[in-house]
């Protein structure tokens, strides 16, 4: 009797109502799902699609009018204003001008280094044929010089802005402190002269902390991607459930399995997003901003009376005979060309005026000669020349006697 009844239990416990069928089956059922279990899988980050981009906008500014009053910085907004530099006075009656060396002479060039150098650029040259420069007849070198002008006005440029980023505590230097210093009080130096670059300075005592104008001091939104859904269409299967083999057969997806859709990998399943203005902070930090931007304003002026362009000009090594570097500079007056003084007062004027809303920290100028040989030449039926310029001995020969086209080298 106590083993029937004990039998009669055990097949009890065994019918389909039974509790260890409701457990064994219960797998699919999330109300009887341990929270622990619901948890872990939920602290699984998903992987992001191959195609995910993160495009949810930046942050929007908060309202202005919700920004504190700051003696100084009333016409502060949130897109950048251009803040003046203090006007400068230059006394130019007490600055004498400079006492200048005059420009040393240039060098002179043998008939036999310009054959020479014409010799070694044919050699570069697969069309030309080597026996023109071997065999020409110079009949005159005239020599010259390229005057290659630069002249350069470091500058300072100051910009004011609204900012802000999210608060995770800490000290605030707000108005109350002290009277915030106006844009050019600020000390800011650049890393090197005549090199462009760029700094942001919170400005001291402007600081205030607000609550985070997007989620409203929540610390989370509504998720971007999947619009808060906690989920997205499966981009193996594109929501299908069920995908084609290369063997034509039609078999559940393996990334879904077979529902479709997959837990959003960008709020992990949760349809709430960490803000991106707080950081989940749900305050925000607000300041005024200071961009100092330096830059190198540069002009140069090449004056060449030869039949050499300008661009090659620039580029052949010359030497730097004239250099000043000042505050403010007098224009070039002692070459003998007088195109270069010319070129020299106009630049210098040009850079006087046309950055106003910047201050000119330093101006510096320079003088380059380049050596300019024109080589005439008689060679069998043909009379004309080529020019050997810098002090590597460049040529410009495009009337070269001996050239053809087809790719072959003629001797």
């Amino acid at each position: 009797m106590p083993l029937s009844r004990q039998s009669g239990r055990d097949r009890s416990s065994l019918s389909p109502g039974s509790s260890i069928y409701k457990r064994q089956g219960a797998s699919r059922d999330s109300s009887l799902r341990p929270a622990s279990s619901f948890k872990r899988q939920h602290s699984i980050r998903v992987t992001p699609p191959p195609d995910a981009v993160d495009d949810e906008p930046e942050p929007s500014a908060p309202p202005l009018e919700l920004m504190d009053k700051v003696s100084g910085y009333e016409y502060v907004s949130f897109e950048v204003v251009e803040v003046p530099p203090p006007v400068a006075f230059f006394d130019e009656n007490g600055e004498n001008e400079p006492e200048r060396a005059p420009p040393p002479s240039s060098p002179q060039l043998t008939e036999q280094e310009a054959r020479q150098a014409l010799l070694k650029h044919v050699t570069t040259r697969c069309c030309y044929g080597k026996g023109a420069a071997r065999d020409m007849a110079i009949t005159k070198i005239d020599h010259s010089c390229a005057f290659h002008y630069t002249l350069e006005t470091f500058t300072e440029k100051r910009q004011t802005a609204w900012a802000f980023e999210p608060y995770f505590g800490g000290t605030v230097d707000n108005p109350s402190t002290d009277h915030p210093p106006g844009p050019w009080d600020i000390a800011a130096t650049p890393s090197s002269s005549f090199t462009g670059s760029i700094t942001q300075i919170e400005v001291p005592h402007t600081a205030s902390i607000k609550t985070c104008h997007i989620c409203g001091g929540v610390g989370r939104k509504r998720c971007f991607t999947c619009s808060g859904n906690g989920y997205e269409q499966c981009y193996s299967c594109h929501g299908d459930g069920y995908k084609n083999t290369l063997d034509g057969e039609h078999e559940r997806c393996f990334r879904c399995h077979g529902t479709g859709r997959r837990r959003c990998w960008k709020c992990n399943g949760d349809g709430l997003a960490l803000c991106k203005g707080c950081s989940g902070t749900g305050q925000i930090k607000c300041f005024i901003r200071l961009i100092v931007t330096w830059t190198n304003h540069i002009d140069e002026h090449v004056v060449e009376h030869s039949a050499v362009p300008d661009e090659k000009i620039k580029s052949g090594s010359g030497q730097v005979v004239f250099e000043e570097e000042d505050e403010k500079l007098w224009p070039v007056n002692h070459f003998p060309d007088t195109t270069i003084n010319m070129a020299s007062f106009q630049l210098v004027q040009k850079h006087a005026t046309a950055f106003s809303a910047e201050r000119i920290l330093r101006q510096r100028h320079r003088v380059r000669i380049i050596p300019v040989a024109t080589v005439h030449y008689q060679w069998k039926n043909h009379s004309n020349t080529y020019s050997v310029f810098g002090f590597e001995k460049k040529i410009h020969a495009p009337k070269y006697p001996q050239t053809c086209c087809c790719g072959c080298t003629l001797f």
